[in-house]
């Protein structure tokens, strides 16, 4: 009786899937991150793209606003912008004088797009002064008190001396005039020396002899001194922006210390810069609220302090506000 066999058919051995797995892991490992790298290519591609789209819809609603307004924006908050996409937050979002947009540091909808900006930054540059620098405007020297660097267009000036007699008598236009009591002289009061505060009325200051308190004012707005001011302005320094006398904010700035300050006895070697300190003393537009009718005022040899020095400078040492454009540096 013939005899038969079923033949078996050959499979994988456990050795040969193994083998297999193996190669698909390594296949895996390989392939895997190139894939990813794609993806993060198409996604970050995509994401600057967006930044694109919602640059030009800021540009749109640029012109939108010029249109409607006849005004250039100043603020994108002010615009209404038609952007329907993922969301688009940048640390810097410019609007140039030319009206293009500058985007910068955005991220989308919270992923980073890294160093991609939107257009360019084209803020004029302007020269940056350090504080102290000599300047020269209309004739009249200065020192540099304040300045933002080269994105600012204006920069903040202190007289280098204040006004003579003469010229507070000019500028106040027959308001102020110099009286003598004794040996001392005051260039903004008619009737004598008016105390610690402002000049305001004919009843400030000495009258036969007696120290008069009535018309002494802290409100720098209404006082003599911001009528001299504002005249010598007009005369010496059309082209400013602003006119005023130096503040303890700006002295604060310049380096003097709040308790320094509140103290009134402030040594001009201490702190602050020498060019401060100057053969005369000045008045601020800041009140000395401790002392009825007083205001804060430089002196030659201590800042703030409210007693006095005489000699044959007024008080008023002006502060302005101009374009870089008209200053030069001091002997140029």
């Amino acid at each position: 009786m013939e005899k038969k066999f079923l033949k078996r058919g050959k499979g994988f051995t456990l050795i040969e899937l193994i083998a297999v797995l193996v190669i698909m892991a390594i296949i895996a490992l390989i392939v895997t991150p190139l894939v990813m790298n794609i993806i993060r290519k198409v996604r970050i591609s995509a994401d600057k793209r967006s930044v694109d789209v919602y640059g030009r819809s800021v540009e749109l609603a640029i012109a939108g606003y010029l249109l409607d307004t006849g005004k250039f924006p100043t603020e994108v908050s002010q615009l209404t912008i038609e952007y329907s996409g993922n969301q688009v937050v940048c640390e810097t979002t410019q609007i140039n004088p030319d009206s293009s947009v500058y985007l910068a540091g955005c991220t989308v909808a919270g992923r980073s797009t890294g160093d991609y900006k939107y257009g360019s930054d084209k803020t004029p540059t302007y020269t940056a002064y350090t504080i102290g620098n000599q300047v020269t405007y209309n004739n009249i020297n200065y020192y540099v008190i304040k300045d933002s660097g080269a994105k600012e267009s204006t920069v903040t000036l202190l007289k280098a001396e204040p006004l003579k007699v003469a010229e507070v008598n000019e500028y106040g236009a027959g308001h102020v005039n110099r009286y003598t009591v004794g040996s001392v002289g005051t260039a903004y009061d008619k009737n004598g020396y008016g105390g610690m505060a402002y000049y305001s009325s004919e009843t400030c200051g000495y009258v036969n002899n007696t120290r008069v308190y009535d018309g002494c004012k802290k409100d720098y707005a209404s006082s003599e001194v911001k009528y001299v001011v504002d005249a010598w302005k007009t005369a010496k320094a059309p082209a400013a922006s602003d006119a005023r006398l130096i503040t303890l904010e700006d002295l604060k700035s310049l380096g003097y210390s709040d308790s320094c300050i509140q103290s009134g006895y402030c040594s001009k070697s201490a702190e602050a810069p020498s060019w401060l300190h100057i053969n005369s003393w000045y008045w601020t537009s800041s009140p000395r609220n401790s002392v009825s009718n007083s205001v804060w005022y430089v002196n030659t040899y201590d800042l703030p302090y409210r007693y006095h020095v005489y000699d044959e400078y007024g008080v008023v040492r002006p502060v302005i506000t101009i374009s870089k454009s008209l200053i030069s540096s001091a002997g140029n």
